[in-house]
């Protein structure tokens, strides 16, 4: 059994794994620590990772990456709409406004759900991990952007049911930090009673960033504050890089990379590499594209100056996201921070470590690794919840990024709104709200302020509590209702019940028993008296159904089936195309055996024979065999082998007998010889006439 982490990236994920008493990150079927967040679909089957990123340009319409964001949003979200233009496949409006992205399955056309497509990228990282370690994944710890709403979370959690994936909890990306760095470092960690040691955290991530302030005690770490900005990233560095580098093409070729999809798409990815490269060079990053579009080839250059001008707004928004963690967490003084970590992919450009520099007054550190350490972080958070796995505990308390409030009638019948979380509480926490009521009723739950939140709804579910009654001794019944928000983050009305008053009477116990000598006619003669009565108050505990009636609540079990139907078609055509590779293999390698160290052991009839043979096959694979089923390719390579192999391992048997034989004779001649030298000599007798 293993405990597992996904760091849940817009661009890779990242996979961890606790084992043997300590973290492993893992590397996937091409030796990379990286797998990228991207799922394509053809006429045979899906490819995700890796593979599928390769393959964008070929299959530019039905890849689908980008998607991180688009879990648990409407298509009318600004935030979906910002993305399509980063996302190959074209988006749709599905059912009740959801997201759909549009892609040709199997020769048809297929409409898929982000949950859909993150279920594909996790089932992939499953057979990753389930490749590596050599067994099943039982348990697995998934990261999130700390800022995401109830309905981000619970799409995700559906996405890992539909991959058939135990989540124990969806961890906040900043949260797995802290918890990473509270193991790894936990030799500067204060004792349980002592002043919290701070730590600052700024994670420049691909498609977000975000800071927080924790504090860290032994085995234990509290989230003091966060803040978030998901209109800032690599993805967005990249994006104004992109967009200058078409204003010049334009005023240059005459030529706009937008109207092209496939140019767009690869001027997003030039820009890219134009980025990393200015992260460890000051002087101007060339870029040459040939036959970029129409034939065109372009050139352009970009200096590490004009992009931190042409930047300047994004900039300032970690500026503001930094100035407001500060404020948030109530620091008066910048030395009470212990220290400042700086990870994730796009820390590496130089001005961000400047911005952060300036903002806390100290140069960060870059201890921990910026690419893999959430990955760490929740795969050691997994390896604490999982009851398979024995650990030293690590207390983990977070906070909540935004006010919660609830909505309610009172005795009165009046409408009441309360605030039930506020920014920064900690949890998970529950909390037991005392209501007074004859009938049954709801409770509806929202964000305070929709302003604040990166988020188009404001709501976030109404809970039905049924079965309540007016009692007949009372004007109502107190039902308590527990609510609250739980490991995953995630609010919820968990609970309702009530307690009834019950009286009911029992005998009283006698204080003391007859004499046992009393005498058989007194007990006759005198009749037994009734046993006194008392009253006693029994209180019983009613539990009320609560159902949620409004806010995300999808049936999976199709999503579920398709998905496995999908993961089957997929293992069919690896096979297939691993049988037909194995055919195709084996003619190569056969042809240059036969005229290299095979040569010796076949005729020259039987070589020619050989190779017309394989030759005849070679033709038949990329011709009538090109698209055969499995059992065929496996038919055919028998066939070939039973003709080619039998007659040249006969000679080869041979071979090693008669060298055997050779062998054996020339050991029993050293034998003779030796016994031959060993001989006592026989002296002659003298002659003594």
């Amino acid at each position: 059994m293993s405990v597992v982490g996904f760091d849940f990236g817009n661009q890779n994920a990242f996979i961890a794994v606790a084992r043997a008493g300590g973290i492993d990150v893992l590397i996937n079927d091409y030796s990379l620590h990286a797998t990228p967040a991207c799922v394509s679909f053809g006429n045979k089957n899906r490819q995700m990772g890796v593979a599928a990123r390769q393959g964008v340009s070929t299959n530019f319409k039905n890849t689908v990456m980008n998607f991180k964001h688009l879990l648990g949003r409407k298509f009318d979200d600004p935030v979906v709409q910002k993305y399509a233009e980063f996302i190959p496949a074209p988006l749709a409006r599905g059912p009740n406004g959801d997201v759909v992205f549009d892609v040709n399955y199997l020769g048809e056309r297929l409409q898929v759900t982000p949950q859909q497509i993150t279920a594909a990228h996790l089932t992939k990282l499953k057979q990753i991990t389930e490749s590596q370690i050599g067994g099943t994944v039982s348990d697995v710890v998934i990261s999130v952007p700390p800022a995401w709403s109830n309905d981000q979370r619970l799409a995700l959690l559906e996405a890992g049911q539909i991959a058939g994936l135990n989540v124990l909890k969806v961890v906040n990306e900043n949260t797995a930090v802290g918890i990473a760095y509270g193991i790894y470092k936990k030799g500067l960690l204060p004792g349980p009673e002592e002043k919290p040691r701070l730590v600052a955290f700024v994670d420049v991530g691909h498609s977000t960033v975000s800071a927080s302030l924790m504090e860290f005690n032994e085995r234990q770490v509290r989230v003091r504050a966060s803040t978030y900005d998901d209109h800032v990233g690599g993805l967005h560095f990249d994006n104004v890089i992109r967009e200058h580098f078409r204003n010049e093409f334009i005023q240059k070729y005459k030529i706009d990379a937008k109207t092209n999809p496939r140019a767009w798409q690869r001027l997003l990815d030039e820009a890219e590499k134009v980025k990393k490269q200015m992260s460890a060079n000051s002087t101007a990053i060339p870029l040459n594209i040939e036959c970029f579009m129409n034939d065109v080839d372009v050139s352009a250059k970009l200096s590490r100056a004009e992009f931190e001008q042409l930047a300047d707004p994004l900039f300032q928004r970690i500026r503001n996201l930094l100035s407001a963690l500060l404020q948030d967490s109530g620091i008066q003084n910048l030395q009470d921070i212990a220290e400042v970590e700086l990870i994730g992919g796009s820390s590496r450009i130089p001005f961000v470590k400047q911005i952060v520099a300036h903002a806390f007054n100290r140069e960060p550190k870059t201890t921990l690794n910026a690419d893999d350490v959430v990955a760490r972080g929740a795969a050691m958070q997994c390896a604490i919840l999982s009851p398979t796995v024995k650990v030293t505990d690590f207390h983990v308390i977070d906070s909540v990024n935004y006010n919660i409030t609830i909505d309610y009638l009172n005795k009165e019948n009046q409408q009441v709104t309360q605030q039930i979380f506020k920014r920064n509480d900690d949890f998970p926490s529950f909390k037991s709200l005392p209501l007074h009521k004859v009938e049954p009723f709801t409770i509806a739950a929202q964000y305070e302020n929709p302003q604040e939140i990166p988020y188009s709804e404001p709501k976030i579910g109404t809970w039905l509590v049924n079965g309540v009654t007016k009692p007949a001794d009372a004007d109502y019944r107190v039902v308590k209702v527990k609510l609250g928000v739980s490991l995953n983050g995630i609010f919820t009305v968990q609970k309702a019940m009530y307690e009834e008053k019950i009286e009911e009477e029992v005998e009283e116990p006698m204080d003391a028993q007859p004499p046992q000598e009393t005498k058989e006619e007194e007990k006759k003669e005198q009749p037994e008296e009734p046993k006194p009565k008392q009253k006693r108050i029994r209180k019983v505990v009613h539990e009320l159904p609560v159902e949620k009636i409004a806010g995300r609540n999808v049936d999976l079990t199709q999503y579920i089936e398709f998905e496995k139907r999908m993961q089957q078609n997929d293992l069919n055509e690896k096979l297939k195309a691993d049988a037909k590779n194995a055919v195709e293999e084996y003619v190569y390698s056969m042809r240059d055996k036969l005229c290299e160290q095979l040569a010796e052991f076949v005729t020259e009839e039987e070589s020619e024979r050989f190779r017309g043979l394989l030759t005849e096959t070679e033709d038949w694979l990329y011709g009538d065999g090109e698209e055969a089923e499995r059992d065929l390719y496996e038919k055919k390579l028998a066939e070939i082998r039973e003709v080619i192999e039998p007659p040249i391992s006969k000679r080869q048997r041979e071979k090693q007998d008669q060298e055997e034989i050779e062998r054996n004779l020339r050991e029993a001649e050293k034998e003779f010889q030796a016994e031959k030298l060993n001989e006592p000599r026989v002296e002659e007798p003298m002659d003594t006439k």
